[in-house]
């Protein structure tokens, strides 16, 4: 195969594996994640060519906030325009710079999101008609500064342009220290985010200075159960969660009771899935491979059908000279020999009168055939 041919294959080949779709706005979203303000151009192909969101966001956060206990920050977004796919993406900030700019950078802890995970950016899918909706996310201060946050959107509209929007301002919470014998969950408590499907959930909560607990939870329809609080030692409690029975959330709180003022905690999203499939690396590596070694055998395979020979004819064994004298196995040549004079018969009487042996050698023949005076009678 030429080269300017094997170019040409590798170009293409490079462009199947590299290549991705080219476009601004990202109409099937990037999915949950803990993102900056924008995400690294993950988002929207290219921050710059941004138009501005007309969307409302407005941060809310609770009176009292203590460090090392949960607390909510509520955001709301009205008048939402979005693309035909409704999707909507919406951050939680503090700082507007777009780089280092998540609660985790400001020493906050994310204990619990809307869509049931635990990170800064989740997605929504808005109703059709719908132009505004509320989220909330479960935070933990790890001292007591006193932090600004910030809410942002990123969406689609008409002919994919990407739009951007953010608070108008900043929301600012003070951190405050805990009273004394304050009932609370355990400093290092992070509830669950995940559960499967079909199966029982089993919580443990770790409290401090706390002497009973009520549990409560709910599910999507908004109707309010309880569940019965069990004791398994000091400031430890178990209770169960019935099983989800197809992919859903539920919410779940807990009423701590003890010599201080009673405390609820936020509401905990639950997320139920389906049991994923566990996969063995050394399965992956192995297929992985196999795919390499099909690939280039297949790469061969073309190249070796695609490649033309000369013609050769019958009568040329030039490459088989050259093939013979390239590995050093050109033998010599045998030479002809001369064949061997034959000798005359000498005469019973013996040599002719003057003939010498040489003489005979070379022209004995002559002599018997009639020559020099010789012959037979």
């Amino acid at each position: 195969m030429k080269m300017k041919n094997r170019i040409h294959v590798v170009f293409i080949l490079s462009l199947l594996l590299l290549c991705s779709a080219f476009g601004a706005a990202e109409p099937g979203g990037n999915g949950d994640s803990l993102r900056d303000m924008q995400c690294g151009g993950a988002c929207h192909g290219d921050a710059s060519i941004n138009e501005t969101s007309l969307a409302v966001l407005t941060l809310s956060a609770d009176d009292t906030i203590y460090v090392g206990i949960p607390t909510t920050l509520t955001l709301t977004a009205t008048n939402l325009e979005t693309s035909s796919s409704r999707i909507i993406g919406l951050f939680l900030l503090t700082d507007m710079t777009g780089h280092s700019d998540t609660p985790q950078d400001a020493g906050w802890e994310i204990l619990s999101d809307a869509n049931g995970g635990a990170v800064n950016y989740i997605e929504r899918t808005l109703e059709p008609g719908q132009n505004e909706t509320s989220i909330s996310w479960v935070v933990r201060a790890s001292s007591l500064d006193s932090t600004t946050f910030y809410a942002a959107i990123h969406h689609g509209g008409g002919y994919s342009t990407p739009y951007f929007g953010s608070s108008a301002s900043g929301l600012e919470v003070s951190v405050q220290a805990v009273p004394e014998n304050l009932p609370r969950l355990a400093a290092d408590f992070m509830p669950p985010t995940l559960r499967t499907i079909d199966t029982p959930t089993e919580l443990n909560i770790e409290t401090q200075f706390t002497e009973t607990v009520q549990f409560e939870w709910k599910s999507e329809d908004g109707l309010i159960m309880n569940s019965v609080v069990n004791t398994s030692g000091v400031n430890s409690w178990t209770t169960t969660i019935p099983a989800a029975l197809q992919p859903t959330t539920v919410q779940w709180r807990v009423i701590l009771e003890g010599e201080g003022p009673t405390q609820t905690t936020p509401w905990f999203i639950l997320a139920a899935e389906e049991s994923s499939w566990e996969v063995e690396e050394g399965a992956v590596y192995l297929q992985a491979f196999a795919l390499l070694f099909m690939t280039a055998g297949i790469v061969l395979l073309f190249q070796t059908r695609l490649t033309k020979n000369p013609p050769v004819s019958k009568y040329d064994d030039t490459s088989i000279v050259a093939a013979s004298l390239a590995l050093g196995d050109v033998q010599a040549m045998p030479q002809p020999t001369t064949t061997e004079t034959t000798l005359a018969p000498i005469p019973e009487g013996g040599l002719p009168n003057g003939w010498t042996e040489e003489q005979w050698e070379w022209y004995g023949h002559d002599y018997l055939a009639g020559k020099y005076g010789g012959g037979q009678a």
